[in-house]
């Protein structure tokens, strides 16, 4: 089975240190057990939401991995995004990320409910998120493999840095294709070291940057998209998603027509890989 990781990337807004109400508790409260998918991570059962297309040509399926604490991807957006992607063919997948235990011990992680866009140190233990996504990301791919054609993921802001991180350094499968939306880490090490992780990835890559999501992923939009062109990596988009396409000016959070946008735009990426 071929596999696309659209790597939209869930950057866990994350007003430390709530962890507790999230997106597993959301998918219990407002979904039948019937309607949710188990997926085996280390010695938790994780639930995720399968969105069935709603065109007899299935392409494939998208796994997208939400977040409450996401300004970007969360919960609802996931829905709208999985509502325009079921009517191009696509399977979704809707996968919580924020059962996470990764948090740092800091005392400024309960001293400094911030979000993580505006902290100059990471509330979050890179290693140890690292490690719960690419468990997360298995057990989502063994999940897939039942289904004929392609597989992506979306994954947006922190996600999408260890997803980068995982597949630069062989963790994970190579992906089909990646579509990355601001991805960053709240580390200057971590976040420079994702613009050689990207240009040296060998899928093809739909990079999407939201410029009001994190002044981290702002200041690597620029050196993605020329070590991209220096390193001579094909099939490489970078799109832009302007405050023009937010409801009135400047926000962090993708409204629905937002979401609408994105699978617009992950569609014409697939359909330009022919798929």
């Amino acid at each position: 089975m071929s596999r696309i990781i659209t790597t939209v990337i869930v950057s866990l807004w994350l007003a430390v240190p709530a962890v507790c109400a999230n997106t597993m508790d959301d998918l219990s409260r407002y979904f039948q057990d019937d309607e949710l998918r188990s997926l085996a991570v280390a010695d938790q059962q994780i639930p995720a939401l399968e969105v069935e297309p709603s065109v007899p040509m299935v392409r494939g399926i998208a796994i997208v991995l939400v977040s409450t604490q996401s300004p970007s991807l969360n919960l609802d957006t996931g829905l709208v995004l999985a509502d325009t992607l079921k009517q191009k063919g696509w399977r979704t997948l809707l996968v919580p990320t924020d059962f996470t235990q990764a948090l740092a011990t800091q005392s400024t992680v309960t001293d400094n409910p911030k979000p993580v866009a505006n902290l100059l140190n990471s509330p979050i233990d890179y290693d140890s998120y690292r490690l719960q996504i690419i468990g997360l990301v298995n057990a989502a791919y063994q999940y897939a493999s039942q289904y004929k054609g392609y597989t992506f993921i979306v994954a947006e802001g922190m996600t999408s840095a260890v997803l980068l991180d995982a597949l630069h350094n062989n963790l994970l499968s190579a992906p089909d294709t990646l579509v990355s939306i601001g991805a960053f880490w709240p580390a200057r090490q971590q976040n420079q070291a994702l613009v050689d992780w990207l240009a040296q990835s060998t899928y093809p890559l739909l990079d999407i940057s939201i410029p009001t999501l994190s002044h981290w992923q702002t200041a690597t939009v620029q050196s993605r998209k020329e070590a991209a062109a220096v390193s001579l990596k094909p099939h490489y988009r970078q799109r832009m998603f302007t405050t023009n396409q937010y409801y009135g000016g400047a926000s962090t959070r993708i409204p629905g027509t937002g979401s609408v946008w994105l699978g617009q735009e992950i569609y014409s990426w697939v359909r330009y890989l022919g798929w």
